[in-house]
């Protein structure tokens, strides 16, 4: 019945080539009503899990301690960068920066009091605080001075004194796109500094562009590529053209249905387009490989496209099930990755088997005239290798199997953002700058809260007044112990660079005090007098909340540290904070981006182990369904299992982590290469000759994979190395299921028979 429905589809396109055009053309009307509405989403949420209980607890924070988005200028001069001209240039370069929209205030030098100059008692300096270029200073001395502030010394200036450093602090939006354009905008007129620009916002800013570049550079790269290695296949202009304008309908639609549904592209969505035209393009191949083959035959084309339309079908569908298992992740950029594909894949499917019809009708293609890629494999090397492989195979997989098996469970998740770019990109160098000189990039926020307090007052004390101010929580001398012990402890942990809080004040008015201890009542005054400014109070107020009873501990990770480990670092200060405050009333939270991170990475395994179990349960069931047989279900599946045992094992021998987009690369491999292996058997046991099957399908699959891995090579040449490591690790996964589908299934499939 259904094939009957099918066959009558295909040969009702003749006499209704109108009607289906226009559903072709509706659908480009339709999908183009979203097309402005498509975009690309380069806020921190695409690095957090869906769900993410400590995302609650990092928005609260933000309420609190105000937005915790930052960037960094790293700021060095080929001569003494201390310098009044300098200084005078760099205080108009952050005048520029803060009236940019998006920015709320810069912390820098021109920000951090002076206080030794000359150098006086506690309860003087409260009004000898002098700032650069508005008061006279010597520049040597005060540098120094900066550079040995328990609060400034590697916030805007290095340990060294070379690099000064602007933290441009946020206000809190969505998207800083235009502020970061505008930034570097300002930066490009300073030509006598080598200034770069980094920080946790800059990490998901520069991807998104640096994906948008790869989008138009590569897309035309690899449009060109795969019109030159079609027209070599089909030595004809026209099948290359059907397949590149399918190509071009299908992602115009899916990019219209995107923006209308409004899915935006992610860090982990960013080889959405990539993948919509490889997998357009492959089945296109599939299509016209057989129309071309059964041309030979005197086959029309409506039966040829009736033919391979059901293992079309079921390629289709087993494509989808591989990208909607992605939805099982806890991860919700991947979820949205694998919603989006699912989609795109549906409508490569529908406008395939519509257009490419229609394009036959218009004009058919060339009969094959000349040997093909097919004949070459099968001459040269296919028959040569058949009594080996008759003979090898079994004891092969014997040892092969409990090896792809083993190694893939010795993956680790830790990665580095630093890692991700290009060692010749601003950001690699900015965060290599900021590792190394001003204290690390990724921020993680430690938050310590006090319970309510009874303010006791003896009225009887000769400096009561109603209006007085009293030490109260952080202010008291044993809760300020208690803060001061826990950073310095924090502090020692290797991979943390600076680590700040009210504690760093409390040290500095120490200094000021011949290093003195300070008691409720000089703690006092630091409150009352000292931090009375509306400089300090601006800087205070991101440490410490309105009700004072909770402060911040604000520490940056090295993220170029060879040792880090974001799971064991948060492990460490946690052990830390529960040795000193298990038993009191102090209660705290690590939270911050750092954290939020962490969380996404650890729950890539058992993301990994849901979305690969799903996928090869589901499609193993479907391609048993199809062939009728579960030991040919079995059999098919045995080829994308292999393949993407290799690639897990090749990441772990060469030790690379799974981040958020290599653990979507098994699912997407498996629901890719397992097409191969259905195409393949669909024509092995309908043919029962390994040549035919090797000239019909196996001519397919060899255009359909050597296209796509090419494809997937072009990324060879991006500056993102996650897409790097994406594209090479799916092209081994397609080269094996190309190479095992041919040589190794029909070993399998005849071992069922006997």
């Amino acid at each position: 019945m259904f094939k009957k429905l099918v066959s009558n589809y295909f040969n009702s396109i003749k006499d209704r080539k109108f009607f289906y055009s226009a559903i072709i053309l509706f659908g480009i009307f339709c999908s183009s009503l979203g097309i402005n509405n498509f975009r690309f989403d380069a806020s921190s949420e695409t690095l957090i899990l869906d769900n993410d209980v400590d995302y609650q607890i990092y928005e609260q924070t933000n309420d609190d301690f105000g937005s915790s988005d930052f960037l960094i200028l790293a700021i060095q001069s080929s001569n003494e960068i201390f310098t009044l001209d300098n200084l005078q240039n760099l205080q108009n370069l952050r005048d520029k920066i803060q009236v940019i929209e998006g920015v709320d205030s810069v912390v820098s030098v021109f920000d951090a009091p002076i206080l030794e100059q000359p150098k006086l008692s506690l309860i003087k300096s409260a009004s000898n605080d002098k700032y650069l270029l508005e008061d006279e200073l010597n520049l040597p001395l005060a540098k120094q001075e900066l550079i040995d502030s328990p609060i400034f010394s590697e916030l805007v200036i290095s340990k060294d004194g070379k690099t000064l450093a602007f933290q441009i602090n946020l206000d809190g939006k969505d998207n800083y796109d235009q502020t970061v354009i505008d930034i570097r905008s300002e930066i490009q007129t300073f030509k006598n500094f080598n200034i770069n620009l980094a920080g946790p916002s800059m990490i998901v800013f520069d991807t998104i562009n640096f994906i948008k570049n790869d989008v138009i550079t590569f897309g035309t790269i690899t449009v060109l590529v795969f019109f030159i290695f079609l027209y070599l296949i089909f030595r004809d202009f026209w099948p290359v053209t059907i397949i590149l304008l399918n190509a071009l309908i299908v992602m115009f639609i899916s990019i219209g249905v995107m923006g209308l549904m409004d899915w935006p592209i992610s860090i982990v969505s960013s080889n959405f387009l990539a993948l919509l035209l490889i997998t357009s393009i492959a089945i296109s191949i599939h299509i016209l490989a057989k129309v071309q083959t059964d041309g030979d035959k005197n086959i029309s084309t409506s039966k040829s496209l009736s033919d391979i339309f059901m293992p079309c079908l079921f390629t289709a569908l087993t494509t989808i099930v591989g990208f909607a298992s992605l939805i099982l992740s806890d991860i919700k950029p991947v979820i949205d990755f694998g919603k989006m594909m699912s989609v795109g894949v549906l409508l490569n499917l529908l406008s395939s088997f519509v257009f490419i019809p229609l394009a036959l009708e218009l004009k058919n293609i060339k009969s094959l005239t000349h040997k093909n890629i097919a004949d070459f494999v099968y001459n040269n090397g296919y028959v040569q290798s058949k009594g080996f492989i008759k003979k090898a195979w079994i004891p092969f997989l014997l040892i092969f199997i409990p090896l792809i098996i083993y190694l893939p469970t010795n993956l680790k998740v830790e990665n580095k953002f630093i890692d991700y770019f290009n060692k010749e990109t601003e950001i690699y160098k900015g965060m290599e700058t900021i590792d190394k000189n001003l204290g690390g990039t990724t921020p993680f926020d430690i938050i310590l809260s006090l319970p309510e307090a009874i303010e006791e007052v003896d009225e009887e004390d000769l400096f009561f007044s109603e209006n007085s101010e009293t030490a109260k929580y952080w202010w008291k001398k044993d809760n300020m112990d208690k803060l001061q012990k826990v950073q310095n402890e924090v502090s020692k942990i290797d991979e943390l660079g600076k680590v700040l809080s009210i504690a760093n004040g409390i040290e500095l008015a120490q200094n000021l005090n011949n290093n003195q201890p300070l008691g409720d009542l000089e703690l006092a005054f630091v409150r009352n007098s000292l931090l009375d400014s509306e400089r300090a109070q601006k800087v205070l107020e991101t440490f410490i909340d309105e009700t004072e009873k909770s402060t911040k501990i604000f520490a940056r990770t090295i993220d170029s540290s060879p040792n880090l480990n974001r799971n064991e670092l948060i492990n460490s200060i946690d052990k830390i904070l529960q040795k000193n405050f298990e038993g009191t009333e102090i209660d705290y939270q690590i939270t911050g981006l750092g954290v939020l991170y962490n969380n996404l990475l650890q729950s890539l395994f058992s993301s990994q182990i849901k979305t690969l179990s799903f996928v090869l349960a589901s499609i193993f069931l479907m391609v048993s369904f199809l062939f009728r047989s579960l030991l040919v279900g079995f059999s098919v599946m045995f080829i994308p299992s292999i393949s993407v045992g290799v690639v897990m094992s090749s990441m772990s021998i060469l030790n690379i982590p799974l981040d958020i987009m290599t653990i979507t690369i098994a699912s997407i491999c498996v629901g890719m290469s397992v097409d191969y292996a259905i195409h393949f058997a669909w024509r092995y046991l309908k043919e029962n000759d390994e040549k035919k099957t090797l000239l019909s399908a196996g001519r397919a699959i060899l255009i359909t994979g050597s296209t796509i891995i090419m494809g997937f090579l072009v990324f060879l040449f991006s500056n993102f190395n996650p897409t790097i490591l994406f594209g090479v690790f799916s092209g081994i996964a397609i080269f094996f299921a190309m190479i095992l589908s041919i040589y190794l299934l029909p070993r399998i499939l005849d071992l069922q028979s006997k």
